[in-house]
């Protein structure tokens, strides 16, 4: 596996999940296709090592000579791991970064990377052995920064901004045409709050005397949730419609032409969810359950409505208020927008680019706020 005289150092590695198709619309292949296609962009496709660890549990042995391969070509490694993958990972790196000494970036996906080290001690020692760890909200930010890491940076959750995004917004009176269509894009498991969101599209046609609103439902079933999906789009059927798996890029097949998206989730993993990016690249206003940190992305009434939670009947008066109010209607699509701005990848990874490539913010030597 030694170099030879000739072989040229790449800019860096990405190790995480890759591709595209049904299995790649989870939360953490999104975020490392995103991430490495944006990458791939700024400094070229030859200069980016892609490690991808689908299906590491059935090739170990090929995917650990990757990555040392991956250390040994490339001037940095950035990481990308599930939590199941944090706690084979995160140990390797720590040990070939000793040996090889290459600066290690970790990017976190989701928000439940303080809950284990919290109880995990001997990992929270590799985790704050590393160049960088970038997470997607200040809360988790601080979280992990009383734990005692010295090298946390606030790094939003991210969306390239191609194909047309924020040019298309139809108009109010398009988009509220009977039956007005309101969406769940996400896994369809249980804790995405499914079963809630039928209750709220039921509730608010209720509300309404009559069927205004109808619930397309996107994402791939999980097997342990198929069985009681089946039952509950059964004895919805008149209202709820499951449309498939999307693949990355095809939201614009979708989130445009919805009136609203709805995001009931209560999932204990949530971080900064990307399907709430989408609606904010596509100007679509979302309904979301107040759930972990969504209200460090969703501003009430300003890019999008916040009801208690896990409140169904104070969701469904939201959406019913959000279809007889063209004036608050506006007001949330041209607040997607500059949220859509916010957290463009040329914005999130323009600053994470400064850091972890040009080291302008000093992040090898000091923790950043």
């Amino acid at each position: 596996m030694a170099l030879g005289m000739n072989s040229k150092i790449k800019k860096a590695a990405v190790i995480g999940v890759y591709g595209t198709g049904p299995d790649f619309t989870t939360g953490q292949a999104v975020k490392c296709f995103e991430l490495i296609q944006w990458l791939q962009g700024r400094y070229g496709e030859e200069e980016i090592e892609i490690v991808n660890s689908y299906g590491w549990k059935r090739r170990p042995i090929s995917l650990f000579l990757a990555v040392i391969r991956a250390f040994m070509t490339c001037e940095r490694v950035i990481l990308l791991p599930a939590p199941h993958g944090v706690k084979v990972f995160i140990p390797m790196a720590y040990c070939l970064k000793k040996l090889i000494h290459r600066p290690v970036h970790y990017v976190v996906i989701g928000g439940w990377l303080a809950d284990m080290l919290t109880v995990r001690p001997r990992l929270r020692r590799w985790v704050s052995s590393l160049d960088g760890v970038y997470v997607e909200t200040l809360s988790m930010a601080n979280a992990l920064k009383r734990l005692g890491l010295p090298h946390v940076v606030h790094l939003p959750n991210f969306r390239r901004q191609g194909g047309g995004r924020n040019l298309l917004s139809p108009s109010y009176g398009h988009r509220k045409k009977q039956p007005a269509r309101v969406c769940i894009y996400s896994r369809i498991v249980k804790e995405k709050g499914i079963e809630d969101g039928m209750e709220i599209i039921r509730l608010a046609n209720e509300k309404m005397g009559g069927q205004v609103f109808e619930l397309d439902l996107y994402g791939k079933v999980g097997a342990e949730f198929e069985s009681a999906f089946v039952a509950l789009t059964e004895r919805n059927k008149g209202f709820v419609h499951y449309r498939g798996v999307k693949n990355v890029g095809e939201e614009e097949q979708v989130l445009p032409f919805c009136f609203a998206l709805l995001f009931p989730s209560y999932y204990q993993g949530e971080g900064m969810p990307g399907t709430v990016l989408d609606a904010f690249a596509w100007g679509t206003p979302v309904i979301a359950n107040d759930w972990k940190y969504i209200k460090e992305m969703i501003v009430h009434e300003e890019n999008g409505l916040v009801y208690p939670f896990r409140d169904v009947k104070a969701a469904a008066n939201e959406l019913c208020r959000l279809y007889t109010d063209e004036e608050l209607y506006g007001t949330l699509v041209r607040g997607c927008e500059a949220s859509a701005q916010k957290y463009s990848a040329d914005v999130v990874l323009g600053r994470f680019a400064e850091m972890a490539f040009d080291d302008k913010n000093g992040l090898k030597t000091r923790g950043l706020e």
